[in-house]
């Protein structure tokens, strides 16, 4: 499915803000892609789509990932918003025939990331983290680092900013996050 396409049907699914929002994670994607050796035809569909089904209602979440038979964790079913990658996925699979492994995935954990993600996925999630719009200190200061820091190194930076708001805010904590991040660390990466 070519760009254009893609814009006009997610333009359908979204407020003009939420679009802005997914072509500055096109953008920044596309800019991460070259040091996490990424195609950028594959950056284009999972950035602009990752966030399909972010404006549906708890309740719509609920009843499609029952519908396309996604398993639903005790943390999702208190917090259905971490279901709006997995249920984009499932959309994005039946209504727009994308069916690649990598770019649903990136789709699926762009919200929490995980252990054994692709490079891909890794992009997306650290895009939408660092995307222009994101003016918090976090993302600004990591957007700037992202220039120069190693790719292991931000993607750890971002786990560690998104644990901090999530504890600050007393938020559940998804175990796909924590497994992500265990993994750097069990690999030696750490922040100075």
């Amino acid at each position: 499915m070519n760009r254009p396409r893609i814009i006009e049907k997610l333009s359908g699914q979204v407020s003009e803000k939420r679009l802005a929002h997914c072509l500055r994670v096109e953008s920044t994607a596309l800019k991460l892609a070259p040091r996490f050796g990424v195609e950028p035809e594959l950056v284009t569909p999972a950035a602009l789509l990752h966030d399909f089904c972010r404006e549906y209602p708890e309740e719509l979440l609920l009843k499609l990932a029952a519908n396309f038979g996604i398993v639903i964790d005790d943390i999702e079913r208190k917090e259905p918003i971490l279901l709006h990658g997995a249920v984009a996925a499932a959309l994005v699979r039946a209504e727009l025939g994308i069916d690649r492994p990598d770019i649903l995935e990136a789709i699926t954990l762009h919200i929490t990331g995980g252990p054994g993600i692709s490079n891909l996925t890794k992009v997306v999630y650290i895009a939408d983290f660092i995307e222009p719009g994101r003016a918090f200190p976090a993302a600004v200061t990591l957007r700037e680092e992202s220039l120069y820091i190693t790719p292991e190194l931000l993607l750890l930076k971002v786990y560690n900013r998104t644990l901090n708001f999530l504890v600050a805010r007393n938020y559940l904590i998804h175990p796909l996050g924590n497994a992500g991040r265990n993994e750097l660390i069990m690999k030696g990466i750490v922040e100075n």
